[in-house]
Parts: C-alpha cells; sequence; structure tokens
C-alpha cells in the first residue's frame, strides 16, 4: 500500500483519484494531513483486503443468459443502409466473462485528521482494469454476399458486401471486454483501533472508459410504497455512487421479503440502449414486469447496467457498457 505523505504526492495521486472517482463526494472544508505510522498502513491494508471481495466488481456471469432481442427494427435497417460493409446480427443469449488471472486491483488512501472533533479517518481508493470477453449466440445475421471493389486514383479497396435481409443461423459472436472501474471506502480510527466505518455509494465500471461509456445520471427504483433516485451524482436527497455512507445502516435500505423494481434509466444523450439489472447473478432487462425478491439479508451488490444497441448487432468493435454496483442493505426482521 502507498502511503500519501507528501503535498506533491497527494496532488499527483490522490486528488487525482479523487476527481475521478468522487467528485462532489464531501463539501466539507480541507482537513489536515496526518502522517500515519508504519503501525497504522499495516492495520488499513488488513482491514481493506479483509474487504476486497466487498470492493470488487462481480456480475459476470457463469453461463450463457437468455437475451430479449428489443432492438426496433427501424434501427437496424438504417444500420444496414448506411453501412452494407459490416455484417450485422440478432442475438438471443449472451455471457460476459471477466479474466480474472489478468485483471488488477489496487488501493491507495488519504489519511486525515479533523482537528476540530479529533476524528481521524483513512479514505480508501480502489481502481480495477478488468479484460474479458461478451460472448453472444447470434440466432440470425446477413450474410456475406460478394466483395465490393472501390477504385480510387491511389488505391483499390476491397470491402466485404452483405445481404440487407436476415438468414437463419447459429453463430457465436465474440467481443473483447477492456473496462476500468471505481470503487472506494472510509476507515476511521476509534481509541487506538481502525474500523471499516463507510462505503462509497456505488461501484462504477466503463468500458472501454468513461468518456466512451453510456453517460448515465439516474437510476430509478421503487419497492411498490417508496421511490428512490439513484444518482451518478447525488444531492441531500438522493442516494448515489460519489459519495460515502455510514456501513450498513445508511446505505440504500430495504426490509427482508420485499420486493424491487428498476423503473427506469435517464441518459440525457438518448434512448437507443439496452438496461439490465444484475442480482445474485441473474441478469434482467429493465422493464415493468421483472422485480427481484429481496430473500437473503444482508449488504449485496445489485448491478445495473447500460449498453448501445450497436454492441448486440454490430460486428467488431468491443463491450461498451456502464455499469453501477449498488449496495443495498436488506434488514431481516431481528436486525
Amino acid at each position: 500500500m502507498q502511503v500519501i505523505i507528501k503535498r506533491y504526492r497527494l496532488l499527483g495521486v490522490g486528488l487525482l483519484l479523487a476527481v475521478v472517482m468522487f467528485t462532489g463526494c464531501g463539501r466539507m472544508p480541507p482537513q489536515e494531513i496526518w502522517q500515519p505510522n508504519a503501525q497504522d498502513s499495516t492495520a488499513l491494508d488488513s482491514i481493506v483486503l479483509a474487504n476486497k471481495d466487498l470492493l470488487t466488481v462481480n456480475f459476470a456471469e457463469t453461463e450463457m443468459q437468455y437475451l430479449e432481442w428489443v432492438v426496433p427494427d427501424t434501427i437496424l435497417k438504417k444500420a444496414i443502409k448506411d453501412n452494407p460493409f459490416k455484417q450485422r446480427y440478432i442475438c438471443d443469449s449472451m455471457q460476459r466473462i471477466f479474466n480474472d488471472s489478468l485483471r488488477k486491483w489496487h488501493h491507495r488512501f488519504i489519511a486525515t485528521v479533523d482537528t476540530g472533533v479529533g476524528d481521524t479517518t483513512a479514505t480508501i481508493f480502489v481502481t480495477e482494469t478488468i479484460p474479458g470477453r461478451l460472448i453472444m449466440h447470434a440466432r440470425r445475421y446477413t450474410r456475406y454476399l460478394r466483395d465490393s471493389i472501390i477504385i480510387t486514383p491511389s488505391d483499390t479497396i476491397r470491402l466485404h458486401f452483405y445481404d440487407t435481409l436476415w438468414t437463419d443461423t447459429s453463430l457465436i459472436v465474440e467481443k473483447p471486454i477492456n473496462a476500468i472501474a471505481y470503487d472506494g471506502c472510509v476507515l476511521r480510527k476509534e481509541q487506538g483501533a481502525w474500523r471499516f466505518w463507510k462505503l462509497a455509494g456505488g461501484q462504477r465500471f466503463y468500458a472501454p472508459t468513461f468518456e466512451d461509456a453510456p453517460y448515465l445520471v439516474n437510476v430509478y427504483l421503487t419497492n411498490g410504497t417508496r421511490s428512490d433516485t439513484f444518482a451518478w451524482r447525488p444531492d441531500t436527497l438522493h442516494f448515489g455512487t460519489q459519495r460515502f455512507y455510514e456501513y450498513p445502516d445508511s446505505l440504500l435500505t430495504y426490509p427482508e421479503n420485499d420486493s424491487l423494481w428498476i423503473t427506469s434509466f435517464y441518459n440525457p444523450t438518448g434512448t437507443d440502449f439496452f438496461n439490465f439489472f444484475i442480482f445474485q447473478g441473474v441478469r434482467y432487462r429493465v422493464i415493468a414486469t421483472n422485480r427481484i425478491r429481496l430473500t437473503q439479508s444482508g449488504v449485496h451488490r445489485l448491478y445495473v447496467e447500460q449498453v448501445p444497441y450497436a454492441v448486440f448487432y454490430d460486428s467488431g468493435g468491443e463491450l461498451t457498457a456502464t455499469v453501477w454496483g449498488i449496495p443495498i442493505y436488506i434488514k431481516g426482521g431481528g436486525q
């Protein structure tokens, strides 16, 4: 673990991560930078590693799962008309596989002390790079017809030309996953001992980068009696990714055996996306009839995902997606 002591190192590493990861998390005046000793560093490291599973993205499927195809015909026809030199697919199942042997998980911390109340904390920033594969089964595709030759003054270009009609098939299509994810927590020192205190409102997974992934702003949830807005940048009324919440009681909380719906996503750039949510290894499309039952108490990740349509029908390219891993606290009757 890297202990950040000098101010120029804090600006170079800590503030960069803070801006990327949790811009807007805290709006309190800057706290004094505190210099932890070796014993503190060891304790912080051991607590973070003990909670590594909680701070690790985990929504890859263990097998192919059904994909309900809802790309409008108008979008497919326009894509084929605009570019007949690219093969297209209609898929009926998919699976994300992460390459755990190549993924990298890093954590760093900034230690501070609030001299007003004598509060000593360490803010942990977690970064993951996640390679893998998106596997899809195509049941229909546009057939290769012939090469199209384009002659220019300087070159002769040979392009594959594809049919504008669909042909039945059974074909496996693969695309690479190259993603980056962010998470974090806060540890607190009380009576000389460190403890896990706060958790980030949500993991953020971008494939391939934040700039290329869908610009997801809000997700709306309900249990039928209460509605919640989960935001990229939360405010005083709404939960969100870029804030820390006391663990577990201040997380988004629902009673055991409750039901939960994801009612909609808000992306201001458009609507040409598949919207999914993943809970306990099962992926669902966001529609009014899909809900989950919260049958197991404790803290669980509810993953919400937005993927552009073209990922599923275009040949070539890679997974483009934004995923939030929302920690929800399912509170049992005895808790």
